[in-house]
């Protein structure tokens, strides 16, 4: 079952607001276990809010979004019981996933905004402009609960499937962008300037993000 709600005002070619509401309730979800087998879990729900709001004059642009997760919500109950025979301590309905199940290590981040703003001078032939991007914390606190039981009350499968978390990331860009002519344009990049160390959300890697990253290109049509 799906279910969204989406709100949109253009109130002028150089404005548009957006603004979602989704709740999507899916039953038997295809899981995937330690064991790699598979399986079908009862049902799995997801809501939450998207915004999205710009505004272009042609010479100053600016384009806020912003996701808010409010629920990510997995229940089963033979997979809740088969998860933690030792202890029975699972409940039915879980955030995210069971602990040998894929789905706990796709949880995504409960809050993300997106800032750009820019402006474009010389005839439109510079561009220059920003970007700040914002992801909030993992946050669990059931399996932090479970992963800090005392050795005899451990969950087996979670030394398998440990999800990797990350903190609160706030990265910043900018760029520039000239138009030298019809055939040639140059750009110059910058990722991460605040030199960040962090982890991207959904990594299976322990490698961290690239820090602070500049890149020159020259671009040309032949």
């Amino acid at each position: 079952m799906s279910l969204t709600l989406q709100l949109r005002c253009r109130c002028a070619q150089r404005a548009d607001v957006k603004l979602t509401f989704y709740h999507n309730r899916i039953s038997n979800v295809v899981e995937r276990s330690t064991q790699l087998q598979f399986s079908n879990i009862h049902d799995q729900t997801i809501a939450g809010i998207e915004a999205e709001a710009r505004v272009d004059t042609g010479g100053f642009y600016t384009q806020v979004g912003a996701a808010f997760m409010t629920t990510n919500r997995v229940c089963d109950e033979s997979a809740a019981a088969l998860a933690d025979r030792k202890n029975g301590s699972i409940p039915n309905c879980v955030k995210y996933g069971f602990p040998d199940g894929f789905l706990l290590t796709q949880a995504t981040p409960e809050q993300t905004v997106n800032w750009t703003m820019g402006g474009r001078f010389l005839d439109r032939r510079l561009e220059i402009g920003g970007r700040l991007t914002y992801y909030s914390h993992y946050n669990n606190p059931f399996f932090e609960k479970i992963a800090n039981l005392p050795r005899e009350q451990q969950i087996d499968v979670y030394s398998l499937n440990v999800p990797f978390s990350w903190g609160t990331i706030l990265t910043a860009d900018a760029y520039v962008r000239y138009r030298v002519n019809d055939r040639f344009s140059a750009e110059l990049v910058g990722t991460n300037l605040n030199d960040r160390y962090y982890a991207d959300p959904l990594t299976r890697s322990l490698m961290p993000a690239p820090g602070r990253t500049v890149r020159l290109s020259l671009t040309g049509r032949f």
